[in-house]
């Protein structure tokens, strides 16, 4: 007779992300461009845009992941949401930028090196900046008159919670926030 392992006990898990997180101005301009879009909207309170997925990581990587956080050093930026699109597979409209600043690169590729690779595989994956508008969407056919300009200076991790309602949104919470520093 052979022993049988110990199951080893389960960790338990939070699903992670790294967002950028917008002004309650900006909500409320993304939420007006909202209702012209068919679909099933994003709540005004998860509007958000993602730097990284982390998916399910144990607790455990939560202070690592926010020691990076307070460690981060970021000038407040200037993004222009000018341009909607919509990833077809997945049905998702959206709105992002034509052209990525500098300063939102450099978070980005800041971010993805320091989760590589205890938190995520190096994948070379096009970094597309974008703010979910809707699921379960058709193409948007919408003319934004002026872009929504958002000064960005908040950096977060966030925990998504899944609703367990057919079809119902998840719950982001923040778990840690940094602002961005304003050079002297």
């Amino acid at each position: 007779m052979t022993d049988s392992p110990i199951p080893k006990k389960r960790q338990k898990t939070k699903r992670l992300f790294l967002a950028l997180l917008p002004d309650q101005t900006v909500v409320e301009q993304l939420a007006r461009l909202q209702k012209d879009i068919p679909g099933r909207k994003t709540p005004r309170e998860n509007l958000h845009l993602t730097l990284a997925f982390l998916g399910n990581q144990p607790v455990s990587a939560i202070s690592g992941l926010t020691d990076f956080l307070d460690h981060t050093e970021f000038a407040p930026f200037r993004l222009s949401l000018d341009k909607t699109g919509y990833f077809p597979k997945i049905r998702l409209s959206w709105i992002g930028p034509t052209r990525i600043p500098e300063a939102l690169d450099k978070l980005h590729e800041t971010t993805r090196q320091f989760l590589i690779p205890a938190y995520i595989e190096n994948k070379k994956e096009t970094f597309r900046p974008h703010i979910t508008l809707a699921r379960q969407s058709v193409l948007p056919d919408i003319k934004i008159d002026a872009p929504i300009i958002w000064q960005v200076n908040r950096f977060a991790l966030m925990q998504s919670v899944l609703n367990p309602e057919p079809g119902g949104y998840p719950g982001y919470h923040i778990l840690h926030e940094i602002a961005a520093s304003v050079p002297h």
